[in-house]
């Protein structure tokens, strides 16, 4: 049977150069998204309307918020915590001897906030095995959770929280691991979605309430929902080369929100896709689960 196909709509027409990490709060009724290599993380509402921005001065992966109400990024620093005064404070340094960035990440049910490195060679582009995963934990603790990995992107957990779904898009794969939340260990490595390399690679990935993955693939134009069992069931055509991330918003968590890039695209291919960069939505039929906070108390200082 062929996947079905779903049709997006523009939410928000920008040019972003690297437009990651959406993120749905509740209880701002607002979407945040990040500008990877630009430092800026943007606020969104679901009718497109742009809300505040904030330069943070050096790239930034992912923010994610916390319990008390402040975002915690993924930096190229470590994480960082920001408020809503736009100062920030380390949390926590990662890779300060190392040419690196945190990039996507996510908390799980215990509030820990999970994010890899992608290590960059003197050509610019990711080195194999220069990365690893990273855990913070809600005192402030960093963990090295998996090592040696190039392209850490999405993650997520089953509901039943029992399972860690990751991308490392080096590999081209999406992975699961056995998912231990009292002492966050991972085990029991398996790959369960394949993508030739002539179709791109997973990036961004979210779950939806029937266990199933939906992945931003890069290259490939698309959104794509992948069964429990690594079946393609659901596309999602989008007018652009270089989806990053998804993500569900909204009061009912039913309408998904895509980031894309116009990273490294040339003059033709800008010309081509005028849309690049922007924020794409659709209503699928299905509702995702809601975010997890991190926990973290709030920072000494800030700068």
């Amino acid at each position: 049977m062929s996947p079905t196909t779903i049709a997006a709509e523009i939410l928000l027409d920008v040019r972003a150069d690297l437009g990651e990490g959406p993120i749905w709060h509740p209880e701002r009724r607002l979407l945040s998204w990040v500008d990877l290599y630009e430092g800026v993380v943007n606020w969104l509402a679901l009718d497109g309307t742009a809300g505040a921005s904030v330069g943070v001065g050096r790239r930034v992966g992912s923010a994610v918020p916390t319990s008390d109400g402040a975002l915690m990024l993924a930096t190229d620093e470590g994480f960082l915590r920001l408020e809503d005064d736009g100062t920030t404070a380390l949390i926590a340094a990662v890779e300060a001897d190392k040419n690196s960035f945190l990039n996507d990440g996510k908390c799980d049910a215990l509030g820990r906030l999970w994010a890899g490195t992608i290590g960059v060679g003197e050509d610019g582009l990711a080195t194999a095995a220069g990365g690893a995963l990273y855990r913070l934990d809600v005192d402030g603790s960093v963990t090295c959770v998996l090592p040696a990995t190039t392209l850490s992107n999405g993650m997520d957990w089953s509901l039943d929280g029992d399972t860690f779904f990751y991308v490392d898009s080096g590999t081209g794969t999406v992975d699961a691991f056995d998912f231990n939340l009292t002492d966050g260990a991972l085990r029991r490595r398996r790959a369960i979605i394949e993508i030739p390399a002539e179709q791109g690679f997973a990036d961004g990935i979210c779950l939806d309430v029937d266990g199933c993955i939906w992945a931003a693939v890069w290259g490939a134009s698309e959104v794509r929902r992948y069964t429990p069992a690594g079946v393609l069931d659901r596309r999602v055509p989008l007018p652009v080369s270089q989806p990053t991330s998804v993500i569900f918003a909204g009061e009912n968590l039913d309408v998904l929100v895509i980031t894309s890039a116009s990273h490294l695209l040339s003059e033709t291919q800008r010309a081509e896709q005028p849309h690049a960069g922007s924020l794409f939505c659709c209503r699928p039929g299905v509702s995702g689960a809601r975010t997890n906070a991190y926990g973290a108390p709030a920072a000494a200082g800030a700068e």
